[in-house]
Formats: structure tokens, sequence, C-alpha cells
């Protein structure tokens, strides 16, 4: 067994080992990949820029499937009217069995189960929006009274983001994640090789099931022993904020220290709300606080408003460079016709 501090979290993260990583999952699921595309190029796609800036003024809440979302699950269902809530696939059967209402889904594997973690609540989805990837379950977005259905194709290292924009038909680019819970953290930001960015707009991102780890208390959320992995999986151990000693994998390690490097490189607002997580984001906060945080949410709508002028002004701006060229460019084949 492996032991050392939270932060040395033992596993390089580098071009090289993400590439190796990208390219074992393409040999394996590619083909799977390129069915799924091609099926959800039928249903109609949304722009994501519908949501860009949307978040201004409030916090957004990403539950993923570690046990401190079960831990905490009264206190998500008491303030959820406070926060904009964004679950990972697995955890939104909990969440609706628990009476809290996700306002988004993300769902990013291929083969997440539709029949163990959509099909038994299909009928309760009409104020859930699913941003599915594009390679993705298509049993996920197929079924379900969703409020709505977004679409989103991956830019990794390999740049198979123009085959499955192409297959799918979907043109929102995100860069990609190392897991559906690191991808949600991705979503929101849309930081990349560009620079800095917080692309839904949201003042904090809180998270919650985001341990990247496990304790004595239970593997995942509702999910004690986890089909035997709380034991087999113990690759490593680690001291945690609680003063306790969690366990993780070889996965999990690399998906931790992936997200802590990504949140740290470009200074995003990302703030860890459990004690028990190997990840800490920015910062560990106190989630009973933030979920009550707003700020001039109003500013949102401001700021949605102005930009959408902006786009129609430059707009404008280029009809009239595209006209006073044309013009031009007439006048000039004139002279050379006629000299």
């Amino acid at each position: 067994m492996l032991a050392g501090s939270r932060w040395g979290l033992l596993m390089a993260i580098d071009e090289k080992s993400v590439r190796a990583q990208s390219e074992s999952a393409y040999k394996q699921w590619g083909k799977q990949w390129d069915e799924n595309a091609k099926r959800i190029s039928t249903i109609p796609q949304k722009d994501l820029l519908d949501f860009q800036n949307s978040g201004i003024g409030k916090a957004a809440l990403l539950i993923a499937n570690g046990y401190s979302f079960e831990k905490n699950i009264e206190l998500i269902k008491e303030y959820q009217n406070n926060v904009d809530i964004f679950c990972v696939d697995k955890c939104l059967i909990h969440c609706i069995n628990n009476g809290i209402i996700p306002k988004f889904c993300i769902v990013c594997d291929a083969n997440v189960s539709y029949e163990k973690y959509l099909k038994p609540i299909k009928d309760k989805l009409s104020e859930t929006i699913i941003i599915s990837n594009a390679c993705a379950n298509p049993l996920w977005v197929e079924n379900g009274n969703w409020k709505d259905r977004y679409f989103f194709v991956n830019k990794d290292v390999l740049h198979l983001e123009k085959r499955y924009s192409e297959l799918s038909g979907c043109h929102n680019i995100v860069p990609a994640g190392t897991n559906v819970s690191n991808a949600l953290i991705v979503l929101l930001s849309q930081a990349d090789e560009r620079g800095k960015n917080n692309f839904f707009g949201y003042d904090k991102i809180l998270l919650i099931g985001y341990d990247y780890s496990w304790t004595d208390d239970s593997y995942y959320s509702f999910d004690k022993d986890g089909g035997g992995k709380a034991n087999y999986m113990k690759m490593a151990y680690l001291p945690v904020p609680s003063g306790r000693i969690a366990y993780t994998s070889n996965n999990l390690l690399f998906s931790a220290k992936w997200a802590q490097k990504y949140i740290s490189t470009f200074g995003l607002n990302v703030f860890q709300c459990s004690k028990d997580s190997i990840l800490g984001g920015k910062k560990v906060v106190d989630l009973k606080e933030q979920l009550q945080y707003q700020y001039k949410s109003d500013d949102s709508a401001k700021v949605v408003e102005a930009l959408k002028e902006r786009r129609e002004a430059m707009a404008k701006i280029d009809g009239i460079n595209k006209m006073i060229f044309n013009i031009g460019r007439d006048h000039f084949k004139q002279v050379i016709r006629t000299t």
C-alpha cells in the first residue's frame, strides 16, 4: 500500500499520461462511440450559449457519487432552492428519490446503465435538463420526460472533436475531463489552452460527493461496498482534512490530481464542501454556509442581454465591413476593365 500527504498524490499528470489514457479509452470504446454519435444525430441540436453567464450572482452545487453526498443529503434538500444543482448520471436517481430536483444532469459514459439509473425515474424529470456527451449511452436522451436536451463533444489530445462533431451534428465543443465528475467541472468553466474562463458564470462552484476516495463509512453514496471495490480497490491510504484516513485507487488518484491541477492552473472558484476528500479545490468550505450564497443574481440577465447586444452589433459591423469591401472591389475591377 502507498501512503503520503493529501497533496502528494503520487501520480504525475502530464500530456504523456493523459494521451496514454485517451488512446487506451479510444481503442476500447471507439466503435461504440461512433455508433452512439450517429444515433443521436437525428435529435435536434441546441447551443450551450443558452446558458452562458446564466449563473452570475449564484452558486452551483455539483453532486458526484462519493459518500459525502449521502451524508449531506438532508442539508442539500433543505437549501436546494437557493442554488442551481448539477449532478452526474448515477446520482440523479438518488437525488430524485430523496426529493432533490437537479437543474441539470450530465451524462458522459457510453455504458452507464439506463435500466438501473434512469428507467425507474424516467417520468420524474420534467424540471431537469440533460446535457449529454454525444458519445454517451443514447438511451438516456431517448427516454425520460426531460425539460430539455443538450449535447456536447469533447476536445481532447487526440483531436477527436472533429470526428464526433461530424458524426453527431453537435457543435458544442467542450474540453475533455478524465471522468464524468471532472467533466462537469470543465463543462461549467470551459477553461482551456486559450486561458481562464467561467462559461456558465457562477460566482461559486461547490463540490459534494467529489471525494475521489472512501473511508470506512461507505464506498459510494447508497452503496457501502461498491460491489467489493471498497476492499479490492484500496491502492493508497491518504489523510484528509477531517483527520481521518481515506482509501483510494490509481484511477481515482489520477482524476483527483487532474482536477486539482485544472482548478489551480486556471484559478477557478471551485470549492470543496467535504472534509473527507483528497481533492481540496480552491479551498475547503462549509456546505451549509455556502448553500445560502447569493449576490445580485439579477446581474445575470443584464450581462446576458449586454452580450446579446454586443454580438448583434459585431454582426452589424461585419456586415458593414463586407459591404465596404465589396464596393471597393467592384470599383477596382471596373478600373481594371476600362483602363
